[in-house]
């Protein structure tokens, strides 16, 4: 079952991503108020929880990797580095941003950089679900209010790193199944 959930992701990640904006992209751009103070809250918040966390905690999973020779550890930092690979996709479908930028727009490279390490710490603690989910979306939509992204590269984002995450995760033997990952949020099944 989580191969198939990680198979639609991945193929909902490559079909949001094919089309160059959609009608959702375009109406938020249009209709999303962005007063000054929200806008000056976004800059702060894409300043903290952007690429520089993915780095931050990818040299100090590394550290931690390095100094107890955890085996566990360094394919969670191998999880992290395929997650946050899903930005290199952006080049492949060279979507143009609501602003002008020298860069493709999806997907997010905050919100990937975010959705890996929280997904990675998710994985390797077992818990943490709804802070990683939480710090997920203020991320994305810090980068929607700063108009660097559409809602689509911000939703690709998290579908690509959650489907690429899961396949890796099991491939990497950190996890059996996705159920591991959220334990308090799904029900125990019956046994008859």
């Amino acid at each position: 079952m989580t191969r198939a959930v990680a198979a639609v992701l991945v193929i909902s990640w490559i079909l949001l991503g094919l089309p160059e904006m959609t009608g959702l992209d375009v109406w938020v751009h249009d209709e999303l108020p962005r007063p000054e103070w929200l806008r000056t809250t976004a800059f702060v918040v894409s300043l903290a929880l952007g690429p520089t966390i993915g780095w931050a905690f990818a040299a100090v999973l590394f550290v931690l990797a390095w100094r107890r020779r955890d085996p566990r550890l360094w394919k969670g930092l191998a999880l992290h580095a395929l997650c946050c690979a899903t930005l290199l996709t952006r080049f492949l479908f060279d979507r143009v941003r609501p602003v002008e930028y020298h860069l493709p727009s999806y997907p997010s490279g905050h919100t990937v950089a975010v959705a890996s390490a929280g997904f990675t710490m998710v994985v390797l603690l077992k818990r943490g679900v709804l802070w990683a989910v939480l710090a997920v979306l203020v991320a994305g939509f810090a980068r929607i209010v700063l108009e660097m992204h559409w809602v689509t590269d911000v939703v690709g984002a998290v579908l690509g790193v959650t489907g690429i995450g899961l396949l890796a995760a099991m491939l990497l033997g950190l996890v059996t199944s996705g159920r591991e990952l959220v334990p308090d949020l799904v029900r125990p099944r019956r046994h008859p």
